[in-house]
């Protein structure tokens, strides 16, 4: 039953990883000081009222997507034999 369900499993996982990798509010409600703000409150505080650091802005979200892309990368594997192997024609 296992191998039935890993690409469930694994799909799972990696909507539960980037769920809690861009959390925003919890952090934002929990942390005060700035030094321990996770990426994207610091990406968030980029922006500030009058002036917005473009270059800054890309590349702290080229950065926190970065993860997200190589867990993928790793893992789609697991997720991309089963539409193969699962015996519906298309």
């Amino acid at each position: 039953m296992l191998p039935a369900v890993r690409p469930a499993l694994v799909t799972l996982a990696i909507f539960v990883f980037i769920g809690s990798w861009s959390d925003f509010l919890w952090p934002l409600i929990v942390l005060d000081q700035p030094e321990y703000y996770t990426l994207p409150l610091g990406v968030a505080t980029l922006a500030g009222t009058f002036s917005l650091d473009w270059r800054a802005i890309a590349a702290g979200s080229v950065i926190s997507i970065a993860p997200v892309l190589v867990l993928f990368l790793l893992v789609q594997r697991y997720i991309i034999p089963t539409e193969v192997g699962s015996g519906v024609k298309g």
